[in-house]
């Protein structure tokens, strides 16, 4: 019978984050003021740049949202700016704009890891609708990145053999297995055990294997020959 989480289960990741916001990035005054406006009336804060090259020096790695962005700029393309963004580990999705879309832009955009590609001429209902899946996903990405690193920090805190007998809790081997398997006494194996679920505050390997699949590491058993 497994055990059942109890109500001092880890939590992680309870940190909702900033507000979104649409960062959009035109050379064409007119069609930043439409969008802008679309934004605005769908309820997103918004920052608008005639420059991609003037939102690369405003925007962080903790930018929440999405970028909307023209294909064809002056100086450097809607597809360079999303190159020059995954370079400095800006993982803010990115949406490209064109009233020139044909297939071989449309390819390159999505191998090279552009979120959407939609060409102009599109409606608002369309426009925002390309915006919130962005933004839905620019989220559910950054809650999992902090989950993984929250985990990953509380695995820090055990020492390598620690983390030998968390392996084999977590698929399921009793103290009297982990005892053999790393030849120590059942009394030593019971004490690690205590020991790693006072420093992971968890109560059982229920908790033990959600921490773990959060953390997103391997479950495969690493005890030395």
């Amino acid at each position: 019978m497994h055990p059942q989480p109890s109500d001092h289960a880890f939590e992680l990741g309870r940190d909702e984050g900033p507000e979104p916001t649409v960062f959009l990035v035109d050379d064409h005054e007119v069609e930043l003021d439409l969008m802008q406006r679309w934004c605005q009336r769908a309820g997103f804060d918004t920052q608008i740049f005639g420059d991609p090259l003037e939102l690369l020096e405003a925007i962080d790695v903790d930018a929440v949202g999405c970028v909307v962005a023209d294909l064809r700029m002056p100086r450097i393309s809607g597809l360079e700016l999303q190159a020059k963004m995954a370079q400095r580990d800006l993982v803010i999705p990115v949406i490209l704009v064109t009233g020139h879309g044909d297939a071989e832009n449309c390819r390159t955009a999505f191998q090279q890891g552009v979120f959407d590609f939609i060409e102009k001429g599109f409606d608002s209902v369309q426009f925002i609708d390309s915006v919130e899946r962005a933004i839905r996903k620019n989220q559910r990405e950054r809650f999992r990145h902090q989950v993984r690193r929250e985990a990953r920090s509380l695995l820090e805190t055990i020492s390598k053999r620690e983390h030998e007998v968390v392996l084999l809790l977590a698929n399921g081997m009793p103290l009297k297995g982990i005892a053999h398997e790393l030849k120590i006494s059942v009394q030593t194996a019971s004490k690690h055990r205590s020991s790693i679920f006072t420093k992971l505050n968890i109560d059982n390997e229920v908790d033990l294997y959600k921490l773990l699949l959060a953390a997103e590491v391997s479950l495969e058993p690493e005890v030395e020959q």
